[in-house]
């Protein structure tokens, strides 16, 4: 089976996910696909070289991102909008043989092994258009029946309040917003939606091909939570023989400690200086990718590696502040972390 991961400025964490991977994705035929969106061809090149049976595909906005990042470091010169390759994502897939394939960010990790042949036979056994590889033990993002399909696997069996994609539109729609990480892919603005989570996911599942092109298929080119909602919803509504399932122990977490992008008004923390002072720390091998796994990357570790640096944007004291503020708005909503 193939595993794609989304990755965007951050080989620290793209690391520690292909090793992951490596370690509890258990398939004869593993392939790993790696869709970058801008992490710099340095890092880039020492992916490669760790891992020379990884693929790597760059989007077609690689070059400017790369650019845009290079200039904020270097001259602090602002980032604005940066266009999302939802396209790249989808014709990278397509041409995917394989009915089903894994989908995962570069901050989601394996945390528990995982058998592809076994899982391969329940998907199709059971007629599954999305597995979850995890839900934070959030009964919200499973809501409906729980029917057991095997010794670790659960099918869902959605409760919808609005099943009508027209009312769903009426009384959820919302503003659209950002997507770069599992943390922005879930920070639901209204709390009633996260329900719909359980017919959704835009990574940490393994999907079959003709659910993922349903939801990415003439796609408006803005992120948008709704847009994406009702596109499931109408999968839901139309295709009366898919099934949604899920793990019934996460096989997948991610990091509630960092961002690609995330910022918070009145603390004094950047990402991009964040990431590219981690970023040199990989590739210098002072930062170990693989530290606290299967948690997170140990708190003492990035305190060490923040403490060697003047800028106050990075200051351990923001970033704990900055990492709370994050950790909170997934508490609200009944994720534990």
């Amino acid at each position: 089976m193939n595993v794609f991961i989304k990755s965007f400025n951050r080989p620290y964490y793209l690391d520690r996910c292909i090793q992951s991977i490596l370690l509890n994705v258990i398939d004869d035929n593993l392939s790993i696909i790696i869709l970058d969106d801008g992490t710099h061809p340095k890092y880039l090149q020492k992916i490669k070289d760790k891992y020379p049976s990884v693929k790597v595909k760059l989007s077609p906005f690689y070059d400017e991102k790369v650019n845009k990042i290079e200039k904020f470091i270097s001259q602090g010169q602002v980032i604005k909008e940066m266009e999302i390759p939802t396209q790249f994502w989808l014709s990278s897939i397509n041409e995917n043989k394989d009915k089903y394939f894994i989908l995962l960010e570069d901050d989601f990790w394996f945390t528990e092994k995982i058998y592809i042949d076994e899982i391969y036979n329940l998907l199709e056994t059971n007629k599954l258009c999305i597995l979850k590889l995890f839900c934070f033990g959030n009964p919200r993002l499973v809501s409906g029946k729980l029917k057991e399909i095997s010794q670790s696997i659960n099918e869902i069996k959605p409760s919808l309040l609005i099943k009508n994609e027209f009312l769903f539109k009426k009384f959820f729609a919302s503003n659209p917003f950002k997507i770069w990480s599992i943390m922005h892919k879930l920070r639901i603005k209204n709390k009633s939606k996260i329900n719909y989570y359980t017919i959704y996911n835009v990574a940490g599942a393994i999907f079959s091909k003709k659910y993922y092109s349903h939801l990415w298929n003439n796609f408006s080119g803005v992120v948008n939570e709704d847009e994406q909602l009702i596109k499931a919803l109408n999968f839901y509504n139309t295709e009366k023989e898919a099934r949604y399932g899920v793990f019934k122990k996460d096989v997948v977490t991610t990091s509630f400690s960092s961002s690609a992008t995330n910022m918070f008004t009145g603390i004094d923390f950047n990402p991009f200086i964040y990431n590219d002072i981690l970023n040199e720390s990989w590739f210098t091998d002072e930062l170990n990718p693989m530290s606290g796994y299967p948690k997170d990357i140990l708190e003492d570790d990035i305190i060490k590696i923040l403490n060697k640096n003047t800028d106050k944007l990075i200051s351990v004291d923001n970033w704990l502040r900055w990492a709370n503020r994050f950790k909170d708005q997934y508490k609200e909503i009944g994720f534990q972390i």
